[in-house]
């Protein structure tokens, strides 16, 4: 029999959720059928799964050490991966990180052992194998800016909810194609092709998506524009500024011009202006994180 003793890293969960995670190489039905059949126990006591997980339990597990250590995912050899550039902490106290996630890292990896902000993140909190995810919000790859990241489950999911309630403004900076001036408010249904990995905006649907624009400067093909996510959905900025004639700079999946420099679409979280919240994360109620404008938007490009 094999003991653990639950973290703060592992509590306020579904005790079946934190199984799937913590034994993350095994079938979700296998982790059932252990249940089932008594070879995990909570605190002694046969789990239904569906029970909370608190600080202190103890949950048994009736496998051999083989079996065990076959369905955890190994420990990444920090050797040899990357380690998260420490100026690139914006804000960090005992319960959260913001990250100002560089051009070219993916926020989570798409495959065993490739390099990610998710991963630099969990090697930088010590956290083992699958404790949780610390990121609670994403960019695309070639998207930079901010990222928030909870430093234990409790933290997370206070973070998350935040998120989910809107008690969060995100502010973005972005170089669009085309003389685009004035203000404007976006609005429309967003629409996923999965296969094709990418978004598009229509006058009907079930997801509505909000974006709010604010032109900052305009060039003879260019234009830069700060911009306000009232809703945040995957590729949301990306086609909506395709759906008015005014693709983002670099975007090639949609439909945008080459910018001198960029490795992609020109996109980057400037701001976070947290509005009134509660619970462990409510002192940071009206307070505003910043990331510092990315040369590569201010530059007089000659095409500009």
């Amino acid at each position: 029999m094999i003991e653990v003793s639950l973290t703060k890293n592992h509590v306020g969960r579904r005790f079946d959720k934190f199984l799937c995670s913590y034994f993350a190489l095994a079938p979700k039905q296998v982790v059932y059928k252990l249940l089932r059949k008594k070879r995990i126990k909570l605190n002694g006591c046969r789990a239904n799964g569906d029970e909370i997980t608190a600080l202190g339990d103890k949950v048994m597990f009736y496998l051999s050490q083989e079996t065990f250590d076959s369905f955890r995912k190994p420990l990444k050899n920090a050797e040899n991966m990357s380690v998260l550039d420490k100026e690139a902490i914006v804000y960090e106290d005992e319960y959260i990180l913001l990250i100002n996630k560089p051009v070219g890292l993916l926020t989570h990896p798409s495959k065993p052992d490739e390099d990610s902000l998710s991963g630099r993140v969990a090697r930088y909190l010590n956290l083992q194998g699958d404790d949780f995810s610390a990121l609670c919000n994403r960019l695309d790859r070639n998207t930079s800016g901010l990222v928030a990241c909870g430093k234990d489950m409790a933290a997370v999911q206070a973070l998350n909810a935040i998120f989910a309630k809107r008690q969060i403004i995100k502010t973005y900076i972005a170089v669009v194609c085309g003389r685009l001036q004035g203000v404007g408010h976006l609005r429309g249904y967003i629409h996923k092709d999965i296969a094709a990995n990418r978004s598009y905006i229509s006058k009907n649907g079930k997801t509505p998506v909000h974006t709010e624009y604010a032109t900052l400067s305009t060039g003879l093909e260019f234009s830069t524009v700060k911009i306000i996510l009232h809703t945040g959905k995957s590729h949301q900025i990306r086609a909506h500024f395709e759906s008015i004639g005014h693709p983002l700079a670099g975007d090639k999946k949609y439909g945008g011009k080459p910018y001198k420099g960029s490795l992609g679409q020109m996109l980057h979280c400037s701001s976070f202006c947290f509005l009134q919240t509660d619970g462990i994360l409510g002192y940071l109620s009206k307070q505003t994180f910043t990331t510092p404008t990315p040369p590569l938007f201010l530059q007089k490009n000659s095409k500009n």
